[in-house]
């Protein structure tokens, strides 16, 4: 029973529907809670529909939390990422993510806007060298758990989006990846170990046809699950038909590699659930 999502979009960033939709289909989906998380605002980016009003959205979600009060307990998360201004105050949670590359000149550099943009990337910035430009994106994820301590740590392996489109990972640096991205791995999963965090394994690059699996990818969770790295499913939803998207397969993958619990939101809180194979 999967009774909450807590990366959950909304017309206050880029969602497709109203913060009042995506409650009303997560009562039809008999969930018990709801988490809101819109992107942060990211003013370097004319493009990057993150929240600018965060009292507004903050309002707006305590409105709906009473008017869905005994039916479904709301939080008010946010998407932050690491380069966005620090948030203001009064948040529930927040799900700590790198969508940009370290700037250059003042220029910033989206890691998942298109495949043709980090293309681009790829080829100026890092003169094509993939497990450059990797190195960079886990250097600032890891930098965002540390500074910020965020409770969840957001798709983990975001770099990865574009491969079925572009290819960047081949036979001949495909090791050399996983390798560095083990290593990344485990320094955020120490750090999260001081302060109680999450690492959400994130099925939103499958619900829109980017990956075939979710992030992070299956050959990190056994890592995962020798570190007793807790971790939490979540859809990354951008509009409701796509609130609870592959939660049960993923769930039975994810205990073929050794992890026997995840964490939920259930009644207002974070708290663990251990997991039994769909009959």
């Amino acid at each position: 029973m999967f009774y909450s999502n807590v990366h959950t979009h909304s017309t206050w960033c880029d969602g497709k529907q109203t913060l009042g939709e995506m409650a009303e289909a997560a009562c039809q989906l008999h969930m018990t809670d709801l988490g809101f998380t819109s992107h942060s605002y990211a003013p370097f980016d004319p493009g990057c529909l993150g929240v600018k009003d965060e009292a507004g959205y903050q309002q707006a979600v305590a409105k709906l939390k009473e008017q869905y009060n005994g039916k479904l307990a709301l939080q008010c998360g946010l998407e932050w990422d690491y380069f966005s201004p620090t948030p203001s105050k009064g948040y529930d949670y927040f799900i700590g993510s790198v969508h940009y590359f370290e700037p250059r000149g003042g220029v910033y550099a989206s890691v998942d806007e298109s495949p043709k943009t980090f293309a681009k990337t790829l080829a100026t910035w890092f003169d094509g060298d993939f497990l450059a430009m990797a190195e960079e994106y886990y250097a600032l994820v890891l930098r965002h758990v540390k500074e910020n301590e965020p409770l969840i740590v957001g798709h983990f392996d975001l770099i990865k989006k574009f491969q079925n489109r572009l290819g960047y990972i081949t036979q001949n640096n495909q090791a050399q990846y996983q390798d560095l991205t083990r290593q990344a791995l485990a320094e955020v999963c120490q750090t999260l170990k001081g302060y109680g965090g999450l690492v959400e394994i994130n099925t939103g690059g499958m619900s829109r046809g980017w990956t075939n699996e979710p992030y992070p990818g299956p050959f990190l969770w056994r890592d995962l699950a020798q570190r007793k790295t807790p971790v939490i499913i979540t859809s990354d939803s951008h509009e409701a038909k796509t609130l609870n998207f592959a939660f049960e397969e993923t769930k039975d993958q994810l205990l073929q590699q050794g992890i026997t619990e995840t964490w939920q939101l259930y009644q207002g809180q974070f708290q663990p659930f251990l997991l039994t194979q769909t009959s």
